[in-house]
């Protein structure tokens, strides 16, 4: 695989982290609420950004992704794991969680996230040992225990 790297996010990368969350998610988003309203979605993304959550994800030096982890006494929630579409499907969604994983089982912590009911990457989460604990007419609430026996790969 290429040269993947994390980087902190910055304020100047957060017009990219709306466009990704857009062409991520967006499809998702009009599937279960409707039409998609961007002064509406850019609003509420902006009034709940966290950058000191995100890592920028670097293919070869340029952004194609971002990864958002915060991190709680008891567990951590994975909040997004975004990746630009040219790049999805190439394991590197799957690389950045199983290491999460190793965080998460090195501190002995579940991780928690929470993903689009219409949204397939929940067959990722699956494979790689979450399971659905709770859900909503939208949402799926799931949760990987700390330290299962199997290695993520």
């Amino acid at each position: 695989m290429s040269e993947i790297a994390l980087r902190p996010a910055h304020a100047d990368d957060a017009e990219f982290l709306f466009a990704l969350m857009k062409v991520s998610l967006g499809p998702y988003v009009i599937e279960t609420f409707g039409p998609w309203d961007d002064s509406a979605q850019r609003t509420r993304f902006f009034a709940s950004l966290v950058l000191e959550r995100h890592q920028i994800v670097e293919h070869n030096g340029e952004c194609i992704g971002c990864l958002s982890v915060a991190r709680e006494p008891e567990l951590l929630r994975l909040n997004r794991v975004f990746l630009l579409p040219s790049h999805q499907g190439r394991g590197i969604g799957s690389r950045l969680v199983a290491d999460l994983i190793r965080e998460a089982d090195a501190a002995k912590l579940p991780i928690r996230l929470r993903v689009l009911r219409v949204n397939p990457a929940r067959r990722l989460y699956e494979r790689l040992g979450f399971r659905v604990f709770d859900r909503s007419e939208t949402h799926f609430l799931m949760e990987r225990s700390a330290a299962l026996s199997q290695t993520p790969r």
